[in-house]
C-alpha cells in the first residue's frame, strides 16, 4: 500500500479489497470465531479446501467495510499456508512492509494484532491435531 499516493487511495484499496473477502456463514457467526479486541465485530473462519488438508485457508467477515478490507489483508499474509508456515511467518514485519499500521486508529490496529493471534492460535491448534 506505500506505492498508493495519499491516505483516501489507500483507504479505497482496502474498500475494494473487502469486496474480495471470502465471506463465512451466518451460523459461524459465534464467539468461536469472533476476534476479540477488535473496535467491529469480527470472525475469522479457518477451513481445510478439498484435497489440501495439509494447507489452512480462512474465510472473514465484519461488519464494518475498511475492517473487512483489513482482515482480506491479513488473510492474504496466511493464504495456502501450512499451520508450520503461519506459525513461523512474521506477520507484523509483512505488514509493515505495506505501511498499513501507520494510518490505522490504536483501537484497529489492536484489532489487526488481535486478527494474527488468533489465526496463529487456529494454527497451533491445526500443529497439535497433526501431532497427536
Amino acid at each position: 500500500m506505500s506505492y498508493l499516493p495519499d491516505l483516501d487511495a489507500k483507504y479505497q484499496f482496502l474498500i475494494d479489497l473487502s469486496k474480495r473477502l471470502p465471506l463465512i456463514e451466518e451460523e459461524e457467526e459465534t464467539d468461536d470465531y469472533r476476534v476479540f479486541g477488535c473496535q467491529s465485530s469480527v470472525w475469522i473462519v479457518p477451513f481445510h479446501k478439498d484435497g489440501e488438508s495439509e494447507v489452512l485457508s480462512f474465510r472473514g467477515k465484519s461488519d464494518s467495510v475498511l475492517v473487512s478490507g483489513i482482515i482480506a489483508t491479513v488473510l492474504s499474509l496466511f493464504a495456502e499456508k501450512t499451520p508450520a508456515e503461519i506459525l513461523d511467518l512474521d506477520a507484523p514485519a509483512e505488514l509493515k512492509r505495506l505501511d498499513l499500521e501507520s494510518h490505522l486508529s490504536p483501537s484497529r490496529r489492536n484489532g489487526l494484532v488481535g486478527m494474527i493471534e488468533r489465526i496463529r492460535e487456529y494454527a497451533a491448534e491445526e500443529r497439535v491435531k497433526a501431532d497427536g
